[in-house]
């Protein structure tokens, strides 16, 4: 039946229900999905039965919300088929899980499906027909929004200045109409002729519902010119909803058939296509730029930075992760391995290097990576794993914001053992190396390696001081001539060799000295007062390069779009098997009339080279996430 060409007209008028669950089966393409992956439902019961996950709490708090007007959601058979559907998706697609509405959906599908029907059906529907609706960020739903409120643009110019004189948010007000698939907004009747409507046509009949809707609205009366404010409007779709199934009289009907051809001819696939294309990035970029701004106003402590350097470190510090991490692990704390990755986005001497088996290398490396972990254990603040976004800002501002003697001590307590209050022989040793290690790349070898003879031997020499020995020049100089009459060409296995020989040297005896004779060995050489007071923080570079401007546009979101939510774009409006060479006939295939896009919409330019639309599509997601109370980190 379904190769007929009078199929559309079919569904258009009603399905019977005891065929609905089948037709949106074979509609969607679930059909095909559920007999290619035969056992497949009952597999994820099966495994993870007993086992719970944050989707699984989330779905068990939406559960009794779903559909309570429907008399077989108030009994625990109901109850639990949408928990055994809702918790098989979670586990098959662990990276969504779960989001609200989800629940809303299903539990309509289940009123004319299996479980394993509505299953495959869910998957098509968060997978392929309204990708980026049901996840964390709603990108999708967003996008859509932005898309609708253009037509309503377009198509009701007066109406729409009027919306906005009053800052009636519209998009607001009908994201609920999209994110449930109009299942909560209108009686089940009329919510089901939807759902057989967007099986066979596609996600064009959001579009055109709500915008049939809104017509409507506006032929019937004055209502919406006289609102005021969001509730208002809100108020008038409530009391439309509830009279629609009111019969009309003859003139009533006529004119509401012909708005009805009229307003969904203007809505194709073509349009929704291009208007997706063109908005896709700039709804991507709104979606980050609320996210970021959202996590800086929820910081604790700025530390001094300015919005500009806090943002950049926001972006690397979330880059980092995001490249850094695998699919299945949703974390905002860095470990070892991705915070040295941070670090190399700030400082050249951070940036790893190839190792070629060398013992020169070898040493190199580990050199870097023992600095890099003491800086690690520095910005780690509380007892959890890993670092996260507030601990990265207090520790890069010791290092950017300090001045020489808060410096000096931030390098005292990296090496200081156990927080204790001195240094040992052991840990000026250990120092020597690494600062040796990043001075021989911001100076040179030759000048790096007087400063560490000099931090050594005046390290020895203060110990002596505060145990009141008397001051003997002649052994200082025979110790600092020891040291530095190494061989210009030494190799760097050599310095570090040498240096470790002091701690048995019997010139140079075990010893401890405090942060104030710590501060005066470094005050007596001016390479590392200078060191110190600028050259460890001018090493840190807070810009952002090419690579990265381009990389920041919405990772996360970007990937989803391109990976998971490819259809997002092109796969959107094929999304089931074309069942026949002849297409069902559209609606203006019945009224004996071609479908032309509008001439407003032919060669439109795309919004990212239109700055004044840009700056109205960041205030209009700005106020979308804000009235949702979203936050995505």
């Amino acid at each position: 039946m379904m190769w007929l060409p009078d199929f559309g007209k079919l569904v258009r008028v009603g399905l019977p229900n005891r065929l609905r669950g089948e037709v949106w089966e074979a509609c969607s393409g679930a059909m095909y999905l559920r007999f290619a992956n035969q056992g497949v439902y009952h597999g994820l019961l099966n495994t993870y039965a007993g086992q719970t996950s944050i989707s699984t709490e989330e779905i068990e708090k939406d559960l009794n919300r779903s559909l309570p007007e429907y008399a077989a959601y108030q009994t625990q058979e109901g109850i639990d088929r949408l928990r055994r559907v809702l918790t098989a998706y979670s586990w098959r697609n662990p990276e969504l899980g779960y989001c609200q509405a989800m629940n809303i959906v299903t539990s309509a599908l289940l009123i004319y499906t299996t479980e394993e029907q509505a299953f495959w059906i869910l998957n098509v529907l968060v997978d392929r027909m309204c990708p980026g609706y049901y996840s964390t960020s709603m990108y999708g739903a967003l996008l859509d929004q932005i898309i609708f409120e253009q037509l309503v643009k377009k198509t009701m110019p007066i109406l729409w200045d009027h919306f906005k004189k009053r800052d009636v948010q519209l998009s607001v007000a009908c994201l609920p109409w999209f994110l449930s698939l109009y299942i909560n907004s209108m009686p089940l009747l009329f919510a089901f002729r939807v759902l057989d409507c967007l099986f066979m046509d596609g996600p064009k009949v959001l579009f055109q519902i709500g915008h049939l809707l809104i017509a409507i609205l506006k032929l019937n009366g004055e209502e919406l010119l006289q609102t005021k404010d969001d509730s208002a409007f809100l108020d008038i779709l409530k009391q439309f909803f509830t009279t629609l199934d009111t019969p009309l009289n003859h003139g009533e009907k006529r004119e509401s058939k012909n708005l009805t051809y009229r307003e969904f001819s203007i809505v194709t696939d073509e349009l929704i296509l291009e208007l997706r294309r063109q908005n896709q990035l700039k709804v991507v970029a709104g979606i980050e730029s609320y996210t970021k701004r959202s996590a800086i106003r929820h910081l604790k402590d700025i530390a001094g930075f300015n919005k500009e350097d806090i943002a950049i470190v926001y972006d690397k510090f979330f880059a980092a992760l995001y490249y850094a991490k695998s699919k299945s692990d949703k974390t905002d704390r860095m470990d070892v391995e991705t915070f040295h990755s941070f670090l190399g986005t700030l400082t050249e001497w951070a940036q790893p290097e190839p190792l070629d088996g060398s013992v020169e290398m070898t040493i190199h490396y580990q050199l870097g990576e023992a600095f890099v972990h003491r800086l690690f254990k520095y910005f780690h603040h509380d007892h959890y794993s890993g670092i996260n976004f507030q601990d990265v800002v207090l520790g890069l501002s010791d290092i950017l914001h300090g001045d020489l003697m808060s410096q000096i001590g931030l390098f005292f307590t990296l090496y200081a053992q156990d927080k204790q209050q001195v240094l040992t022989s052991r840990d000026i040793v250990t120092m020597g190396k690494e600062i040796f290690w990043l001075l021989r790349q911001l100076k040179g070898d030759t000048i790096a390696w007087d400063a560490v003879c000099s931090l050594m031997v005046h390290s020895y020499e203060q110990y002596e001081i505060t145990l009141g020995y008397e001051n003997n020049n002649g052994l200082l100089a025979h110790r600092l001539a020891e040291l530095s009459m190494t061989d210009q060409s030494a190799s760097l296995y050599e310095r570090t060799s040498q240096l470790e020989s002091i701690l048995s040297d019997v010139h140079f005896p075990l010893i401890e000295i405090s942060l104030p004779c710590f501060r005066m060995v470094v005050l007596i050489n001016e390479t590392l007062e200078i060191f110190f007071d600028s050259g460890f923080s001018h090493s840190f570079m807070l810009e952002k390069s090419a690579a990265e401007r381009q990389k920041s546009l919405g990772r996360e979101l970007f990937d989803n779009l391109f990976t998971q939510g490819k259809h997002l774009a092109k796969e959107t409006i094929a999304y089931r098997p074309r069942l026949s060479p002849v297409p069902s006939p559209s609606n203006s295939q019945m009224t004996g009339r071609t479908s032309p896009t509008p001439s407003y919409f032919l060669g439109a330019t795309s919004t990212v080279d239109r700055p004044g639309q840009e700056t109205t599509m960041s205030d209009e997601i700005d106020h979308l996430l804000t009235e949702l109370g979203h936050l995505d980190v």
